[in-house]
């Protein structure tokens, strides 16, 4: 049997720095700091369609973290994840300099509303051919909630159980408003939409409460490729309904496995083919020519490193304020509340900390943050770190990676020209997209509308032959 073929995405963040490498901004050789300029993004997007990259995924959430300290200003200070661009707006411009590479990017639930979020996609998709995809979200930050004039957040399942009511809202305008033949525009006959098979949508439910046609004709894709994130019991139920792929917080091969097991089992007893759902779990690998100079490479993100910044943004995704605590000493992280943490953070330190078998400390949860958080940063050759990659996909089954850059653009440069080689030479990688020029869809699941057995596609209009129009 050939050996399973990978796909790889860029993991992005729209500010200063990195997804999860704090400090590194400082570096010389880092261009972080151009994230302001369009140059920035279009010269990303060239650097990932040379390594036939899948996507450029964009991480993204509202406010910044600001519960270290009770502020945000270690954040500020550090430059760390502050000073967020809106991902939107730079994806046009970087799929107008490539043909093929996708484009994924992170939209709320909690906070948007579904007829903008829907014409906001059904644009994009547009714009890049098909070339989208939307990593569907809840916010679970009080600073957000405060910020977009809420009081407090919405209880974790309630959150879930409202970003389901916003799915069947997006999947009624794209699926079910404009109907197959409804886009005319016949020059000869003078016809431009068959007004006929294009309905108004009503929704009245407990989150969402609207009436009106989709305000744009159908995209490529219809429905972008969606992404999700959680692994909460809710969020899992969520993905196996609703995701095409998985962006996994994993730290180790066998707890993917499980992840992926489950929610393929999951997706299955809903009525959907298990391998339908693809899994990316992020890894930030150190590359080197040889084995001294990865390490030397390591020793200077080490060098680099801002372990408080990584402990604030720890803080940040936990809810829990991290800064009484003093920095060498080691932590019990079981008597910690988890009221407000994201569960899949402790599921992936817990993994952590048992196969590592060393205490917590503050500096050392900082330092882990500062270099990978909680994924995996292997450090080596090609050929060490394509081990690496073989070892998740034969324990973990899965599908592709997420990779996070230590520093820009030298970490997607190494990807490219030094493990992509390996990769394909391993049989493990395409030579080129499967589809060249086409929709995302297609290049990860081989068809550019939603598989027949996607909840999604349950909301499709069937096509009606052409009526006869009277003279």
């Amino acid at each position: 049997m050939p050996p399973k073929q990978i796909k790889i995405c860029f993991l992005e963040i729209s500010n200063v720095g990195g997804y999860m490498a704090s400090g590194q901004w400082r570096r010389e050789d880092d261009t972080s700091l151009e994230k302001a300029t369009l140059q920035y993004y279009t010269d990303l997007a060239r650097l990932a369609e040379r390594g036939k990259a899948s996507s450029i995924f964009f991480a993204d959430w509202f406010v910044g973290f600001d519960v270290y300290g009770g502020s945000l200003d270690t954040m500020l200070r550090g430059g760390h994840q502050v000073a967020h661009l809106d991902p939107l707006t730079p994806i046009s411009a970087m799929a107008a300099v490539t043909e093929s590479v996708a484009f994924a990017v992170t939209q709320s639930t909690t906070y948007s509303n579904p007829y903008v979020l829907a014409r906001q996609m059904s644009s994009l998709d547009h714009l890049t051919g098909g070339r989208c995809a939307w990593n569907v979200v809840t916010s679970h930050t009080e600073s957000s909630a405060h910020a977009l004039g809420h009081d407090t957040i919405l209880p974790h399942d309630e959150r879930y159980a409202k970003a389901d009511e916003f799915m069947d809202v997006v999947y009624k305008l794209w699926e079910s408003s404009w109907a197959p033949g409804s886009v005319q525009l016949d020059k000869g006959t003078g016809l431009a939409f068959d007004a006929d098979r294009i309905k108004k949508i009503s929704h009245q439910g407990k989150h969402f409460q609207m009436a009106g046609r989709h305000q744009v004709h159908p995209s490529p894709q219809r429905t972008p490729v969606l992404f999700q994130a959680g692994t909460s019991k809710a969020g899992s139920a969520f993905a196996s309904k609703h995701a095409e792929a998985i962006f996994l917080n994993t730290f180790s091969p066998s707890q993917a496995a499980k992840v992926i097991s489950e929610t393929r089992s999951a997706a299955s007893a809903v009525g959907r083919h298990p391998d339908s759902i693809k899994f990316f779990p992020c890894i930030m690998p150190i590359i080197g020519k040889t084995k001294e100079e990865a390490n030397a490479k390591y020793g200077k993100a080490v060098s680099y490193a801002d372990p408080v910044a990584g402990l604030a943004q720890l803080s940040g995704y936990t809810g829990i304020d991290l800064a009484p605590y003093p920095l060498d000493e080691p932590m019990d992280l079981s008597k910690m509340s988890q009221a407000m943490a994201i569960q899949a953070v402790f599921k992936a330190l817990a993994a952590s900390e048992d196969e590592l078998d060393q205490p917590w400390t503050p500096r050392r949860l900082g330092m882990r943050m500062a270099l990978g958080g909680l994924h995996p940063c292997p450090v080596g050759t090609a050929e060490e770190v394509a081990d690496v990659f073989e070892q998740w996909i034969e324990e973990a089954d899965v599908d592709g990676f997420n990779i996070g850059s230590v520093t820009n653009p030298s970490s997607w440069e190494d990807v490219v020209d030094l493990l992509i080689p390996v990769l394909q030479d391993r049989g493990l990688y395409w030579r080129d997209y499967d589809v060249p020029g086409g929709t995302f869809r297609e290049n990860l699941l081989g068809q550019k509308e939603l598989r027949e057995d996607h909840y999604g596609a349950s909301f499709k209009v069937k096509e009606e032959p052409s009526l006869p129009r009277p003279q």
